[in-house]
């Protein structure tokens, strides 16, 4: 076990008993369904344990001393998203050779290799790396744009590899070293939302930051763009204190939201679902009313794991997987599983405020934001209190590319957690 605090190693045993429980209420439906129990239903949790195992005697191997309430809280997200997709029938228990079953194993491992490279005074390096990883994401961005297939709205490589979501971790690190070196600018504004002139700033936004936005634009993903740019803004305002850029920044947003609606069929459609989806029931709108028919049929309670019918809801694995927690959990368990998401930023906002260095500050406070902005605008959109973004919900929505990233992130901020006051 990694050598952390005796209150932080308290918190592993829920974590384990919720997972647990939480599968064992998925296998008792099974069997009743089928009659019998089948050996291979009990791989994920097996593999889930086993991937919980090596992960923490890893991470003691290295000497890691950061944050592990963080890490299990993270590991119980993960762990109920197994759960759900199990119960949803979205691992190819039948096909093992599918390497979207193995995402979480290979989460767990980029997480360890991410804290094993850069604990320590390691994590100053990763300042160097800030204008190689913005190229990286033009070339990845350029790559999917040149061979990318679009399906369901989105472009992949073959076997549904969506290498874009790597670029959300490549944007944070240039963006956390972009208010680091240029930080004067932005606390300096010479009008509110506006930062001092700098040519250097300048260059750096039209190159390393607006061209991926191009590129993103061309590949439509709406929703990366969304999530990129708040989560540059929130850094801004959270380094600077500033409220100057929020303002400006939301009025920038209200524009560029009734300039897509205006001009952008794909946009205009997810933003008049968001207003009236009841304009079109059997065609835009039917993912999103059976989205809130099935959370409003889980009542309180829900039906309980496995019990439900969530996957008359379209993409309920991935997109709309709150909706299925929703049913099954009721309001209850959704607001449990919030709860533990408030608590893993709250402490990526501690890890922030711990650190000293200006460059790991920003980073820390990009990387949580990028989480909690991700997490919003995934429920925010099933809920309809903001229009669809197609961004998956971290650590429980199915998808390989969406989980493995997710861990990286989480790597990169336990790495930082080491570095802080102890």
């Amino acid at each position: 076990m990694p050598p952390v605090r005796t209150p932080q190693r308290a918190i592993w045993w829920p974590v384990l008993f919720t997972v647990v429980l939480a599968f064992a209420m998925v296998w008792a439906v099974k069997f009743e369904l089928a009659g019998e129990w089948q050996s291979r239903w009990a791989w994920p949790a097996v593999g889930y344990a086993a991937t919980v195992l090596a992960l923490r005697v890893g991470l003691a191997l290295v000497g890691f001393r950061g944050d592990g309430a963080l890490l299990a809280l993270a590991l119980l997200l993960a762990g109920l998203g197994l759960a759900i997709q199990f119960r949803l029938g979205t691992l190819a228990l039948d096909n093992p050779a599918r390497w979207s079953n193995y995402a979480l194993p290979i989460g767990a491992g980029a997480l360890w290799l991410t804290v094993a490279l850069f604990r320590g005074p390691r994590v100053r390096a990763l300042e160097s790396f800030a204008v190689p990883a913005a190229l990286l994401a033009v070339a990845v961005l350029g790559g999917m744009l040149a061979l990318g297939q679009r399906f369901r709205g989105a472009v992949y490589l073959g076997g549904y590899v969506n290498p874009t979501e790597i670029v959300k971790a490549l944007l944070v690190l240039y963006a956390a070293n972009l208010l680091h070196v240029y930080r004067k600018a932005f606390e300096q504004p010479a009008l509110p939302g506006v930062p001092a002139w700098s040519g250097g700033l300048v260059l750096s936004l039209a190159v390393f930051w607006a061209l991926p936005m191009i590129l993103l634009a061309a590949i439509r993903d709406i929703g990366l763009i969304a999530l990129l740019n708040g989560t540059l803004l929130a850094m801004v305002v959270l380094m600077t204190g500033r409220a100057g850029y929020a303002v400006a920044g939301l009025g920038a947003l209200a524009v560029a939201g009734l300039a897509i609606w205006k001009f952008v069929p794909h946009g205009a459609g997810r933003i008049g679902v968001w207003l009236d989806p009841f304009a079109d029931p059997t065609g835009r709108g039917w993912q999103v009313l059976q989205g809130l028919s099935a959370m409003a049929s889980g009542g309180l309670w829900g039906a309980g794991l496995g019990a439900g019918h969530p996957t008359a809801v379209p993409i309920a694995s991935s997109d709309f997987v709150y909706a299925a927690l929703g049913e099954e959990l009721g309001y209850v368990g959704c607001g449990l599983v919030l709860l533990a998401y408030l608590l893993l930023f709250h402490r990526g906002y501690r890890i922030a405020d711990s650190l000293r260095d200006p460059f790991q500050q920003a980073l820390a406070t990009g990387l949580t934001t990028m989480l909690a902005l991700q997490t919003l605008f995934n429920i925010g959109g099933v809920t309809k209190a903001l229009p669809l973004t197609g961004l998956t919900l971290p650590f429980i929505s199915h998808g390989g590319s969406s989980l493995v990233t997710s861990f990286i992130l989480l790597g990169l901020l336990l790495a930082l957690s080491d570095q802080g006051k102890k």
